[in-house]
Formats: structure tokens, sequence, C-alpha cells
């Protein structure tokens, strides 16, 4: 009998062994603020967002122009009056069409730039997570983290990724 409790006690301990999971945790964002290609990124995606404000800005002039040319010119025939018009109108809708457009595009950009970037944290995050047995690695920056108990594995990503 006391034999069979001592190796039912050693089975239940196994079992517990073989369930008991490895926590860790990363704060991403500061994983991504701290990779080196990031900087050339934000330059690259400022250079194209001032390509875009030069045009919207360039767009505001032609439409400034037109409003002065209007108010310059009281005296014009209505029916060059309401042309007028109908053009700012239409500039009008153009602008806030690019707007929305430019909006879009430089998301797509953002989006289009920052994925190599983020496949290589993740690739080092899974590497670090596999040579280190982990079995969840918990992402802190995203402020769900329920329970600040695994490990932190921001070091160890860091030196896989060769970041100081």
């Amino acid at each position: 009998m006391k034999k069979v409790l001592i190796i039912a006690l050693v089975c239940i301990g196994a079992v517990f062994q073989a369930n008991a999971q490895k926590l860790g945790h990363i704060d991403s964002q500061e994983l991504l603020l701290a990779m080196p290609e990031r900087a050339a990124i934000e330059t690259e995606l400022q250079n194209y967002a001032s390509a875009l404000e030069e045009h919207l800005n360039g767009l505001k002039k032609q439409y400034e122009a037109k409003v002065a040319e209007i108010q310059s010119n009281p005296n014009l025939p209505e029916a060059i009056y309401n042309d007028k018009l109908k053009e700012l109108q239409n500039l009008e809708i153009s602008m806030q069409e690019f707007q929305v457009t430019a909006n879009q595009d430089l998301q797509k950009k953002e989006t289009e730039l920052l994925k190599p970037m983020i496949d290589k944290a993740q690739e080092a995050i899974n590497a670090v997570a596999e040579e280190q047995g982990f079995t969840y690695i918990i992402d802190s920056s995203t402020g769900v983290t329920l329970y600040n108990g695994g490990e932190d594995i921001m070091a160890s990503v860091k030196a896989k990724l060769g970041i100081q």
C-alpha cells in the first residue's frame, strides 16, 4: 500500500512537471524603438509625408488664388462668376479627396516599411522563446498583462538582434 502511494505521488509530480509552463514577457514597443532600422524608417516616412503635404499646400494655394481672383473682380458677368464658383467647388472636393487618399497612402507606406522590422523582431522573440523553453510570451506593451511574474526576455531578444 505504501509503495502504491509513493508511486502515485511520483506520477502526480511528473504530471505537474510535464504541465509546468514557462512564462515570459517583453515590451514589443520598447523593442521596436530600440531597433537600429527604426530611425531610417522614420526618416523615410517623414519625407513621404512631407511630399504629400507639399502637394496639398499647392492645392490650397490654387484655391486661395481662385478666391482672390473672384473677390478682385466684383463685376464679373454671371456666367463667368458661376463658372469660377464651380471651379472652386471642384478644387475643394479635390483637396478633400486628396487628404483622404494621402492619409490612406501614408498608412499603407508605414505598414510596408514597418513589416520587415516587425517580422525580424517576431523571429527573434520566437527564437529566444524556443531556445529558452518558454511556453508563452506575453506582450507587456499592450497594457493587458494580468500577471507580470514571467521572465523578461528583452535582453535575450536584443542580444539575438545584436542591439546593445
